[in-house]
């Protein structure tokens, strides 16, 4: 028993350590967010459905209806990741990291636009507090501030994967995740094609070879190790283990970018992890 449960704990932790690594390509790859993002998905698309084939599961779902939300959903998530890499292009990898998780606190907020559920005081406490690390992150409110316009475009891609979040567990739920990643992938990559018209795509060994990595191993196979573990924990385990994802990126950022965070993101990015516990915490006592 104790055995397994380090497995998964450590199964839980490589997971999260792949998917931080995501967003150093946004540094190491001198392309588009949309470039980038349609070659990442390329090959975890590829992944994905040669896994279902192997397996012998259906590519898609029985209901016309599911299928078509799971492809919107797509969409969003191509939202997602482009603005999130532009966040990281335009400011830095702690910016970027650091204004995505304000989801949880949106999470929260947008809750009763789908489900049964109320804001209540606290919750706006929360985003009073989401929104102070935020003040802090920002050096200027000067729309000429790259600084500024990261956080903006941070938040923006925050807000779609609430969204995302929040669609898929209302109506995709009692699907399996493997499909549902193989749709939003497949639709990501068909929706960021147009990019191909205007750019030329990776020219070297070496940058297909990290479109690869971060397509198979840090997208693919990160999510999949993800979900694997999280099926074996408490909600509230996972979600409070996650929120190591920023420090994670930080180290990877210097480690292999020599990027030092601001003093500004240590601490703004200390109140927007504060709020992410907390909102974790809350809703562990709701649901478990």
């Amino acid at each position: 028993m104790q055995e397994n449960r380090l497995r998964t704990y450590l199964e839980f932790q490589l997971s999260q350590l792949l998917i931080s690594g995501n967003v150093l390509f946004a540094q190491l790859l001198s392309y588009s967010p949309s470039m980038i993002n349609w070659g990442r998905t390329l090959f975890a698309f590829i992944l994905l459905g040669g896994f279902l084939y192997l397996r012998k599961r259906p590519f898609f779902f029985p209901s016309k209806k599911d299928n078509a939300i799971s492809f919107g959903l797509g969409l969003v998530l191509a939202a997602h990741w482009v603005t999130f890499f532009a966040s990281a292009q335009t400011g830095n990898i702690a910016i970027a990291v650091l204004t995505l998780f304000t989801h949880p606190v949106w999470t929260v907020l947008l809750e009763p636009l789908f489900f049964p559920s109320r804001v209540r005081l606290l919750d706006l406490g929360m985003a009073l507090l989401v929104f102070f690390g935020m003040w802090i992150l920002v050096p200027s409110f000067d729309l000429n501030d790259s600084y500024l316009i990261a956080v903006i475009l941070g938040l923006v891609s925050s807000l779609c994967m609430a969204f995302r979040n929040l669609l898929t567990k209302k109506y995709l739920s009692d699907h399996g995740s493997t499909q549902v990643m193989f749709h939003q992938t497949l639709v990501t990559c068909l929706s960021l094609s147009p990019i191909l018209f205007f750019e030329s795509t990776f020219s070297t060994i070496r940058d297909w070879s990290l479109i690869l990595l971060l397509g198979v191993f840090l997208t693919a196979i990160g999510h999949t190790f993800y979900i694997k573990a999280v099926f074996r924990m408490k909600v509230k385990t996972a979600g409070l283990l996650s929120t190591v994802q920023p420090v994670y990126s930080a180290i990877l950022a210097w480690l292999i970018l020599g990027e030092v965070p601001r003093q500004q993101e240590f601490l703004g990015g200390g109140f927007i992890l504060l709020a992410a516990c907390i909102e974790t915490l809350r809703y562990q006592k709701k649901t478990e």
